[in-house]
């Protein structure tokens, strides 16, 4: 019955309102700002971290806006995706030097998997959290942040949210072949005490040690905030005294450095860096301009130092070597006059055995003896996508013009070893595949006592490309303990010794430059029988064990939330009887 006291055309009043309703409203529509701000802040933070700024304390507080921020319930993957989006269009800028927005398109495929790692996080922090959303009408519509928790569950989110990051790198490294490209870890590569945890864990435990301590460190800030306030007891610190505990090995191997014996043996390498611009379609001019640069080279290295072995960089010479009749020609002469083994990369056609036209393709290192003999040869295993093969492309061909190299390579199938003299056996990366841990493990557990990376990284100029890629085989050399010698095409030629150190670093000595038309001798020291590392044997066992973790908090995420559902569902139908 409608109140005499108004009209009957009036609108009852709605009902009064909830204390501070009008700002958690407000809060509530703006929150996502803020947000995305941290986010942001969060992946610029983490870039700077790495190449070409190099600021790598960064990193140790690089999550932390991420995690002080608002922590959302609809948008933790959007929020995880812009954090993702940040850092990688930005630390992958120097790849749109190949074209077709290359660095660009990667960037918003990597974005994903930081993407579900904060999903993750999220997750966890609500069900830690003390009042779910669902029993607090008055609570505000984000959810309870990280810095609200009591310290005990700080200490286990703490825990788990470094699982999480470790599990996602480790996903990023195999998924769709995979780009293990700047793992967290990675920005401390000239942390020569911390990288020897690498020999246990791979980079995979440094990634874990940097997450954990950006955690300890936001705990450290809040508390300190809390503590100001009146009526606030100190808490126990159990997320600091975690971080403190977790980093006790690795501050033992720091201080323990590995005590390498004398080497059994040092064999004179001389690495060639012609510093020539790439093109997918070569030309005359540039094969002539290259065999000359060379040539000359090699020649003058030679005769100044007398090396045991020359290197050449991955395809050199942008002429296949047993297919080009002039490329050919000028390494029998080469290697004629001077008797040196040259150790170089090429494209090699393997022609068909039988009547068909088809034919397969190998990016491929060759061994050259001083008898004009090839010794030995490499076909590389793991191809770069959209460089050296098309994924999808006999599905869309267009995918070939559009963002393909005009070709489509074949990948080999043995790690291969070379035997450059009685004592020391060379396990060989192509490029790309130093990038892969598995790769240089393979070739150390067949015996290789030298690791090696013929690499082209001219495709990106004088960009920040080349050195980031540099870090990884230094990543190669300490997980394996076993010295490493990169030979670039554009810059970065240097010897990585088996603790992570580097020796010899091509670069002008007038302006610093190291993008430059040199060649350099290198005495590298090899040792007949250092042993393997834990992770040489065991490789990624803390990569799988972290995944593990996280895959049984999904399952049993999954299997609350089907028994939550079906009780529901009981009830409902309970109360319609």
């Amino acid at each position: 019955m409608a109140d005499p006291a108004r009209p009957f055309d009036q609108p009852e009043s709605p009902p009064p309102a909830l204390p501070g309703s009008d700002l958690r409203h407000l809060l509530g529509r703006r929150a996502w700002l803020p947000r995305l701000l941290a986010a942001a802040l969060s992946g610029l933070l983490l870039s700077a971290a790495f190449t070409p700024l190099e600021w790598s304390w960064l990193a140790w507080i690089a999550l932390i806006p991420l995690l002080l921020a608002p922590i959302p319930r609809r948008q933790r993957f959007l929020v995880g995706y812009v954090f993702g989006l940040a850092h990688f269009l930005t630390s992958l800028h120097w790849l749109n030097r190949v074209g077709f927005g290359a660095g660009y398109l990667l960037a918003l495929a990597c974005a994903c998997f930081p993407a579900v790692w904060y999903w993750l996080t999220a997750d966890l922090i609500e069900q830690l959290s003390d009042n779910p959303a669902q029993q607090n009408p008055l609570r505000p519509p984000f959810q309870t942040r990280l810095a609200g928790l009591p310290t005990s569950r700080f200490a286990l989110a703490s825990l788990a949210i470094p699982i999480f990051w470790v599990s996602i790198e480790w996903l990023r490294s195999w998924l769709f072949t995979g780009f293990p490209w700047n793992h967290l870890g990675t920005s401390q590569w000239q942390n020569l005490g911390l990288l020897q945890t690498t020999t246990f864990t791979g980079i995979y435990g440094i990634s874990f040690l940097i997450a954990t301590a950006n955690l300890a460190l936001l705990w450290i800030g809040c508390s300190r905030f809390r503590g100001r306030a009146p009526g606030n007891p100190r808490q126990f610190p159990w997320p600091v005294l975690l971080a403190m505990l977790l980093f006790l090995p690795p501050l033992w191997l720091a201080r323990r450095p590995p005590a390498l014996p004398p080497p059994d043996t040092t064999m004179r390498i001389a690495a060639i860096q012609g510093n020539l611009p790439q093109a997918r379609v070569w030309s005359q001019e540039q094969l002539d301009t290259a065999l000359a640069v060379y040539d000359r080279l090699t020649r003058e290295e030679v005769a100044r130092t007398q090396p045991d072995l020359v290197v050449w960089p991955e395809t050199a010479i942008p002429a296949p070597a047993f297919q080009n009749h002039q490329y050919l020609e000028m390494l029998t002469r080469l290697v004629d006059d001077l008797r040196t083994p040259l150790l170089f990369g090429s494209i090699h056609r393997q022609m068909p055995v039988d009547d068909s036209d088809e034919y397969q393709e190998f990016n491929t290192v060759f061994l050259f003896g001083p008898d004009l003999s090839v010794e030995d040869y490499y076909y590389k295993i793991r191809l770069v996508p959209f460089g050296e093969f098309v994924p999808l492309g006999d599905v869309f061909p267009i995918l070939y013009d559009l963002i393909g190299m005009g070709r489509d390579l074949t990948a080999g199938r043995e790690f291969t070893l070379f035997r450059l003299n009685r004592e020391v056996w060379a396990g060989v990366n192509i490029c790309f595949e130093d990038v892969f841990p598995e790769v240089s493990r393979n070739f150390v557990r067949r015996g290789a006592n030298l690791l090696m990376t013929l690499t082209n990284d001219s495709w990106f100029e004088d960009s920040a490309g080349s050195r980031q890629h540099m870090t990884h085989a230094v990543l190669r050399a300490v997980e394996n303990r076993r010295p490493l010698l990169r030979s670039g095409n554009n810059s970065d030629t240097v010897l990585i010794l088996p603790t992570g150190e580097l020796r010899g670093l091509l670069y002008d000595d007038h302006t610093g430059e190291r993008f430059i038309r040199a060649a350099r001798t290198y005495d590298v020291p090899v040792w007949a029988d250092l042993p393997t590392t834990f992770y040489t044997r065991h490789g990624d066992l803390f990569a799988w064990l972290c995944a593990a973790a996280t895959l049984s908090w999904l399952l049993f995420r999954i299997s609350l939330g089907l028994r939550r559902r079906h009780a529901a569902r009981t009830m409902i139908v309970g109360e319609s009887k």
